[in-house]
């Protein structure tokens, strides 16, 4: 059964096999945030943060022969000799400053998640542009070397539209809505010059409550997607263009359907880009989760670049402790994705350093003590 921390908006506290499990709403500051750092803390916050790769002579804009604006990511990217991208959100350790939580995850990652400060859809685009982005995205991320994977949603916590001021009773099909999430898409590209966007979060849990027809229905993003994917190509065609799916629907401890992954067109959709928390089926080890796991997600879309912007497996004595979880991570970039001949592109563990003293997602302690799982993820990167 899924909790949430009335002390916070944005983090949802899961209860799993009767322990707490802690993933993050991507709204969320983490505690030891000062106000003069442009964000306002509540208790057991987690930061949203960003990043990217070197930055070459990359971000320039062309203009065609037509006049049309033509726009270049800023990052310039090489893939690792290993294959594939790793990624964690750099939460502080207790006392910690941001300027040392980007610096090290920067040594053995390669990119980072950006949801603003947090910010809703149609403010993005500002914040990444504004001071925020220019300490967040520019220094903290890019000048780390790390390059920045934007996300932004239509669908908040409670499974619900995200809505501007004065457009609070539109649904999916509202033609001014869609024309808004348009415009903020783009208006993203043109501020932060991405090599990846995310225009969904967990888009199949909004399908398994609306179902594909009516004003709410599955069906409207669907085509808004494959819109919007049509005018950034335009804008910007060497920008790697998703969505991102639910491999488990966590608060209901089951697997999600993925039947609504043949909705979407794979010429529109880059790469094919999960979370998952497997541990959340009631999975006690690594080694119970079937070996096509994952296989099932990607035959949806054979060949197709294949990732996860957040993976894990907590450090809990109940689901195996510390050499669990590093087994976990070993497994899988193992057993799970390679062995079954999935093209794995990116990596993404949720966060650096658990968010307190209660969590165990982390792959540091929040008192900065490393676990096993950061020793395994050190060996991973080859650094």
């Amino acid at each position: 059964m899924a909790q949430k921390n009335k002390h916070c908006k944005h983090l949802a506290i899961r209860s799993k096999m009767k322990t707490q499990i802690f993933k993050p709403n991507k709204t969320f500051l983490p505690p030891n945030f000062e106000k003069k750092t442009f964000m306002k803390v509540k208790s057991f916050g987690v930061v949203l943060l960003i990043g990217a790769v070197l930055i070459s002579g990359c971000g320039k804009k062309e203009v065609t022969s037509t006049g049309s604006e033509i726009l270049n990511p800023k990052d310039s990217l090489d893939l690792p000799s290993r294959g594939f991208f790793m990624g964690i959100l750099p939460t502080p350790a207790q006392n910690q400053t941001f300027d040392n939580s980007y610096s090290q995850a920067a040594q053995y990652s390669e990119f980072v998640p950006i949801w603003g400060k947090p910010t809703s859809f149609y403010n993005l685009a500002s914040d990444l542009s504004g001071s925020w982005g220019q300490t967040f995205v520019e220094q903290l991320t890019r000048k780390n070397g790390m390059f920045p994977i934007i996300n932004m949603s239509f669908i908040s916590s409670e499974v619900t539209l995200v809505t501007p001021p004065g457009m609070e009773n539109a649904t999916l099909s509202d033609h001014t809505w869609k024309a808004t999430y348009k415009q903020a898409a783009l208006d993203v590209v043109r501020a932060a010059h991405p090599r990846y966007l995310s225009l969904g979060n967990e888009v199949n849990k909004w399908y398994e409550k609306y179902g594909e027809e009516g004003p709410n229905g599955f069906k409207n993003y669907v085509y808004l997607y494959e819109e919007i994917y049509d005018e950034i190509k335009k804008l910007s065609p060497e920008t790697k263009v998703f969505c991102t799916f639910a491999r488990e629907i966590v608060s209901e401890n089951r697997e999600a359907n993925l039947e609504v992954l043949r909705y979407f067109n794979p010429d529109k959709m880059d790469l094919l880009v999960f979370t998952s928390y497997p541990y959340a089926l009631g999975k006690t080890d690594p080694s119970m989760i079937p070996d096509d796991y994952y296989a099932k997600a990607a035959n949806y879309m054979p060949g197709k670049p294949f990732g996860f912007s957040e993976i894990a497996w907590p450090s809990l004595n109940s689901l195996g402790g510390e050499q669990a979880q590093a087994n976990f991570i070993t497994q899988a970039v193992g057993r799970l994705t390679r062995d079954q001949g999935i093209n794995l592109h990116l990596f993404g563990w949720p966060w650096l350093h658990d968010l307190n003293e209660n969590d165990n997602t982390g792959l540091i302690k929040f008192d900065g003590t490393e676990k096993l799982a950061y020793a395994t993820w050190k060996k991973l990167s080859g650094k």
